[in-house]
Formats: structure tokens, C-alpha cells, sequence
């Protein structure tokens, strides 16, 4: 029977990310050894076309110029003759669904029903297994939403795209680089961000027919490539808890085909489910190595042929790289990119998976790149109130816009987080002079009660002309004596030095009346993560220097102790967790140098939608913290900059020139630059437009033009993944909001003569 037995096996790239088809077509020659084995492939570039269990190679042009009704008719003959398919190419899983939305009893490829509910990330169909499904959202929200993930997610996230691709994302400039990328490869704006999942990794590979569960392994990671794919493992039965909810999902998905669910499995011995793919993996024949021959399971579920017996080699099995004849009819291509240093084609892909793609998003009936609605939802009322207040038709862009009210409800939002007088710590919030020097917001701090903090005598000057007394000033940063003549006379508050010299000096100065302050203190430089600023402690040797010298500080001055990690560069969770650790450290320094620590300074680098959105039980936590490792503190001090002034300014660029391509593609060049928004590569900005015939403002949405800058530099561009609305014409104004912190500060002139 095995003889009349035909059987295709589609996905045979062979290279660092292979596709399963060479280990399926191993396994079932061992399962069915007189039968005929066709590989299937979209380039002869392929290696793994010239394996030597395949009794021929159907080879097709490559995906983007196959013609893809006359492909499926091919297939649609082949099966109606009796042949098998197997397709191991997840693209053509998809169409394969849509191409026979009513299956077909020899084509092994789970429905378009069935995929539905796998589709990654949400994986609908993984309810009853004890696994859970890692935080995630889809790159069609808002910015603003996407960084606030980001951020809530310690910046431990991957985009992933619709089929393939995950890249690591720590950063918002490198999130915007690769959403640009994956979103033009893939012809789609159906990406999404996941959080990361810390632990060991591990799989389940599935063989089923028709809602019947052939066969199931569970195999766990031994050794792994660069990019992540299995090297070497194990594969064992799956634990009862496994097996039979998934086969009760594959009873009701009425599954067909092969399948993997790839998991993690963290610390506290939790399974994250992070994909289900619709098809065998590539280390498809480890399993029959270990004696589960799932390829042949499946073969013989669907044609009643018993497969030939699978024993047990061993458990385990790892990879190795071998060489192979080549098949006389498909002889070797040159290489047709002789550049230094580039990839060729083994190191990628080459039968046009990605122009695949993006004929099915392109086609009828295929997905459409999902627009964002027209609202405001995301932008805060006080930013329209204070934009009425604009005159647009005599502005001179690009122009800094102030808003006052904004501005206003922030700092008296700000006083209501740390409003906790009556515990036993005084709440202290310094203005960080630094992000905005702005005397209209120095004015406000010093209205609502806050201190300035400042990293300079001219700061220090400027604080003081704006209405604060030296004892409302803190002093930080490593140069602060910069221009030491110019420090305003008075006692400060505090003096937080970066270095055990610049303590000693400071003693000194104390001693000798050259300097008065009534807190003295270090700052400490985060072991773990990081950073320039502060006293290292993160070797004993280090630690031992800090000591002595703490032991020799008066102890007629009382103490504190800064430490600063903007929680918006390492996420809320990991910022929680270096406070713990922070403070936990302050209490061996206590111990070992014999002095008490009365002023904690937390620093500051919040970003405004964490910082708004934190509540007075939230800050009274963080007390409770300190006085249980800290019983002798007394103040804590914070230092809001970019949390309180990013919101209360915007940055109005008018439009110079609109060009527009073939293709819908747009560039439209502005009056504004990097120079003027130096952030914007390093955070979000809200964008709005005033709508011509409405007269109301609707957000920027995301689309694939650009707006460029002014400047001659290749890097000027100010806004990228942006949709320019038809109407734009040269005098339009866009208004960048979330610009008055650095963005105000760091800005510099350029270009201007």
C-alpha cells in the first residue's frame, strides 16, 4: 500500500531558522518507507530541497510571481489523485485555509475556523490548559498607550509581526525603527508588543486528524542558536494536566495537521503560552528519535496506512551540520550579492515569504491595515482648552506654545500625591530646575509649595530670582560647584555630593563656615543597573571606601542619602524593585558606618502618565517602606522634572512643502526640526492638526509617511509611521505636544545663520 502511498512536503529552507520540511520527510521514511516523498519549494536556493530522502522536488517560482489560482488548481489535482499534503510554511497554512475553506481528506493543514483561534497573541484556544498568556497589546493604539505598556513592562518587551519576526524593543527609538520596518515588510500595521517572560523554555508538539489527537510530545530546550531555535532537547511524554484539555481544544477546533505550542516556564514554575503554530516545528524528528513519530501519526490517521514502528533511540538529541550531495537537476545559483560583509542567501529566507505577505494584505478580501479612529480620547482636555488660546493666523512657527492651565493642573495634582503631613515623614517635591528652567514654571512650583532643585550656581541663581530662599534649594549632580563664585550666600537644604572626595570637601567647607546646609549626604550609584552618577557600592572594596568615610562625616550634620533611576528609561516594576534594593543597602550603611539616615531622596525621572496616575495610598507605600527599613528618616524627597513639566508645553511646526509619491506614500517638510524637538526619537509625542472644515482638532494617525525637518542633516526627521491627511497643503500647522520638558530645555539653534 505504502507504494501507491504520495506524499508532499512543503517548507524545506534549511538555514539558521529553518522550517520543519527536512525532519518531516525523515520521519516519515522511517514511518513509511516505500513511499513516494515530494518536497515542496519556492526557490532553488532552498538547500533542503536536495535531501536525500525525497524521491523528487516540485519546485515553483517564488512566491512573488507564482500564479497563485493556477498553484492552488495544481494542488487541488494532486489531492483529488489521492497525494498528501503537509505544508510546513505557516503563510501557506493561511492561504492554503482560504484557498479550501471546506478542508479537503488529504489536505493536512488545520482550517481557517481553527486558526482563528490560535492566532497569536491572544491565543483564544488555550483556555484549560494551566497556561497563561503574557501581557500584550497591538501596535494599532495609540503611541501613548505603547509607551505606557512599555513602561509597565520594565521595557521587557518584543514586537512581534503577523507570522514571523520578533525583535527585542528595550527602548522607544528602537520600537519605532522596527514597527517601521516589520509594518513595510509585512504590508501591515497588525503587530503587536509582548512582555517578556523570563525562564526556561519548552514546547508541546501536536499530530491530529479531524478533532482526534494522534500524538503529543513534550519536549524542553537544552541548547539553543543565536536566535533563539532549538539546537538541542529532550522529548518525553506530556504531564496529564497538559494532555487532556488539549484534547478536548483539539476535539472542539476539529484540528488537522500538525501543531506546537511554545511556552516558557518561569521561576515559580508558571507556563506562558507564547505561540501556537500550525504546523510541526523544525525539530520535528527529535521526537522520532525519542520514538514519537508525529509526522507519521498524522499520514496515518488521515489515510488508514499503518505507519512502521518508531523505537526508542534515546531521549535526547541535539543537532549537527552536515553536507549533502547536490541534486544534478538543481544545480547551485551564483550568489547574487557579491558585497562586503552582507548576508547571502543561507543566512535568510529566499522563496518571498515577505512579498507573499503582502499579496495576501493586498488582496481582496485580505486584511486591511486597521486605521485609527478620529478622537481625542488619549489627549487631555486642558491641552484644547489652552490651544483656543492660540492665535494660529499670527504665529511664527515653529514656536513653543505654553499651556497655562495644564500647566497649572499639574503641579496642584502633583501636591495631592505626596499630601501626607500627618505621618511621621515630611514629603518633600523639589522642582528639577534642569529639565525646564522656564520662569513661568518656577513660578508655579514656588505657588505650590515645592523646593527647587538645582545642579549649578546659575540654576541656584535663577531659583532664587524667581522667589526661592537658599533654604528651599538642593544641590546635586557631580559639578555643581561649576562657577562656584556665582552660588547664591545663604544656608541650603540639602547638599547631596556624587563622590566620597566631594564629601571630604564638603565637610570641610561646613567646618569652616564656607558653606552652610542643613542636610549633607551621597549619592549612590545603582548597582545592577546602569549609571555615571554617584558613589559605586557594588564591590566590598568600593563599599569599604564610602564606610570609612561616612565614619569620619560630623555628626553634628545630618545625613541623607540620593539615589536617581528614571523609572520611564527602566519601567514601574524594575524602578519598585531597585527601591526595595536601595533601601535595603542604606540599612548596611547604617549599620556599618554608625550613622542615622534622616533625609531619603528618591530623585526623580517619572514620566507623566505614571506619575499622574499614582495616588496618595501609593506614595503613603512607599513611607511604609522606608520607615521599615529606615526608622530614623525624616524627610523624603522627590524630584518631579519631566513628570511636571512635559505636559505643560507644545511645539507648533507649520507645514513647508507636501510631496506625495505612487503608492499613497507622503513626506511633507516642516518649518521645525530635530533641533527644536530633540526627544522625539526618545518619547512619544501627541500630534494634532487643526481640521480645516470642521474647525476642530483631530489627532495625527498612523500611516507610512514622514515629516521632515528643516535641516540639511538625513537624521532630521520628526515624526515617522504618520498619516498626512489629503487635504494638507503648505501653511498647515501641527502642533507636537509633550514638549516641555527636555525637548524645551535641550533644544539649541541650528540652521538659522
Amino acid at each position: 500500500m505504502t507504494k501507491n502511498l504520495t506524499i508532499f512536503i512543503s517548507g524545506l529552507y534549511s538555514g539558521p531558522n529553518p522550517q520543519p520540511g527536512v525532519g518531516i520527510a525523515r520521519s516519515l521514511r522511517q514511518g513509511f518507507p516505500d513511499a513516494k516523498l515530494v518536497g515542496v519549494e519556492y526557490s532553488n536556493r532552498c538547500s533542503g530541497i536536495h535531501w536525500i530522502d525525497l524521491d523528487d522536488v516540485w519546485l515553483q517560482r517564488p512566491w512573488s510571481e507564482l500564479d497563485l489560482d493556477l498553484h492552488a488548481c495544481d494542488i487541488k489535482q494532486r489531492l483529488d489523485d489521492g497525494a498528501v499534503w503537509i505544508s510546513s510554511i505557516d503563510l501557506e497554512i493561511v492561504w492554503l485555509a482560504d484557498v479550501f475553506p471546506d478542508g479537503h481528506p488529504n489536505l493536512l493543514v488545520p482550517s481557517r475556523g481553527s486558526l482563528s483561534m490560535v492566532r497569536k497573541p491572544a491565543i483564544t484556544a488555550h483556555k484549560g490548559l494551566p497556561v497563561k498568556i503574557p501581557a500584550f497589546r497591538g501596535t494599532d493604539v495609540d503611541d501613548w498607550d505603547l509607551h505606557s505598556f512599555c513602561r509597565d513592562n520594565d521595557w521587557n518587551v518584543w514586537l512581534k509581526g503577523p507570522y514571523y519576526e520578533a525583535v527585542r524593543t528595550p527602548t522607544w527609538e528602537s520600537f519605532s525603527h522596527w514597527r517601521g520596518v516589520l509594518s513595510s515588510a509585512w504590508a501591515t500595521d497588525e503587530l503587536f508588543l509582548q512582555a517578556h517572560v523570563s525562564g526556561f523554555e519548552e514546547s508541546v508538539m501536536i499530530s491530529a486528524y479531524e478533532g482526534e489527537l494522534l500524538e503529543c510530545v513534550h519536549m524542553r530546550k537544552r541548547d539553543v542558536t543565536d536566535l533563539g531555535k532549538t539546537w538541542a532537547g529532550d522529548a518525553v511524554t506530556p504531564p496529564p494536566e497538559i494532555v487532556y484539555p488539549l484534547r478536548k481544544i483539539i476535539r472542539d477546533l476539529k484540528w488537522t495537521g500538525g501543531g506546537e505550542l511554545e511556552m516558557v516556564r518561569d521561576a515559580e514554575d508558571q507556563l506562558w503560552l507564547l505561540e501556537w503554530n500550525p504546523r510541526f516545528p523544525a525539530w520535528v524528528h527529535g521526537a522520532t528519535i525519542a520514538g514519537r513519530n508525529l509526522p507519521a501519526a498524522l499520514v496515518e490517521g488521515a489515510t488508514g496506512i499503518e505507519a512502521a514502528d518508531c523505537p526508542i533511540v534515546a531521549c535526547e538529541f541535539t543537532r549537527v551540520v552536515i553536507e549533502v550531495p547536490v541534486r544534478k537537476e538543481f544545480p547551485l545559483p551564483r550568489l547574487p550579492e557579491p558585497f562586503v560583509g552582507t548576508a547571502g542567501h543561507s543566512m535568510k529566507h529566499p522563496s518571498g515569504l515577505v512579498e507573499f505577505a503582502q499579496r495576501l494584505h493586498l488582496a481582496p478580501g485580505g486584511s486591511p491595515s486597521p486605521s485609527q479612529a478620529h478622537n481625542l480620547s488619549g489627549v487631555p482636555e486642558s491641552y484644547l482648552r489652552d490651544l483656543e488660546k492660540v492665535d494660529f493666523r499670527h504665529l511664527q512657527t515653529p514656536a513653543s506654545l505654553f499651556f497655562e492651565s495644564t500647566a497649572r493642573e499639574t503641579f496642584k495634582k502633583s501636591t495631592t500625591l505626596t499630601d501626607v503631613s500627618k505621618g511621621e515623614i515630611r514629603p518633600i517635591q523639589a522642582y528639577s530646575i534642569k529639565t525646564n528652567p522656564d520662569e513661568r514654571l518656577l513660578r508655579l512650583a514656588l505657588d505650590f509649595g515645592f523646593y527647587a532643585e538645582a545642579i549649578s550656581p546659575l540654576e541656584a541663581q535663577k531659583a532664587v530670582a524667581a522667589g526661592f530662599r537658599t533654604e528651599q534649594l538642593i544641590l546635586n549632580g557631580p559639578a555643581k560647584w561649576w562657577r562656584r563664585d556665582e552660588l547664591p550666600d545663604g544656608r541650603y537644604h540639602a547638599v547631596f555630593c556624587d563622590s566620597t572626595l566631594e564629601l571630604e570637601r564638603i565637610t570641610r567647607d561646613i567646618e569652616n563656615r564656607a558653606l552652610s546646609a542643613d542636610v549633607v549626604g551621597i549619592r549612590l550609584r545603582t548597582p545592577g543597573v546602569a549609571s555615571r552618577f554617584g558613589v559605586p557600592i557594588d564591590s566590598p572594596e568600593l563599599f569599604e571606601v564610602l564606610i570609612n568615610a561616612l565614619r569620619e562625616h560630623p555628626a553634628s550634620i545630618r545625613f541623607g542619602v540620593h539615589f536617581h533611576m528614571a523609572s520611564s528609561a527602566i519601567g514601574i516594576g524594575q524602578w519598585r524593585d531597585l527601591f526595595r534594593s536601595m533601601l535595603a543597602w542604606c540599612s548596611s550603611i547604617e549599620s556599618l558606618a554608625g550613622r542615622r539616615i534622616e533625609v531619603l531622596d528618591i530623585g526623580g525621572g517619572w514620566f507623566p502618565g505614571d506619575f499622574q496616575r499614582k495616588s496618595a495610598i501609593e506614595f503613603r507605600e512607599l513611607i511604609k517602606l522606608v520607615q521599615g527599613e529606615l526608622p530614623d528618616v525624616t524627610e523624603l524627597i522627590t524630584e518631579p522634572g519631566k513628570a511636571l513639566a512635559q505636559s505643560t508645553m507644545a511645539l507648533a511646526m507649520s507645514v513647508l512643502e507636501v510631496r506625495r509619491y505612487a503608492g499613497g506614500t507622503c513626506e511633507a517638510v516642516m518649518d521645525g526640526s530635530i533641533a527644536d524637538l530633540p526627544m522625539h526619537s526618545f518619547q512619544p509625542h501627541r500630534i494634532l492638526l487643526l481640521d480645516r472644515e470642521s474647525g476642530d482638532w483631530r489627532p495625527l494617525e498612523r500611516g507610512d509617511s514622514l515629516l521632515l525637518g528643516r535641516l540639511c542633516m538625513e537624521h532630521d526627521i520628526v515624526a515617522a509611521n504618520v498619516e498626512v491627511p489629503a487635504a494638507t497643503r503648505s501653511g498647515d500647522v501641527f502642533v507636537f505636544c509633550d514638549a516641555g520638558a527636555y525637548d524645551r530645555s535641550m533644544s539649541y539653534v541650528f540652521g538659522c545663520g
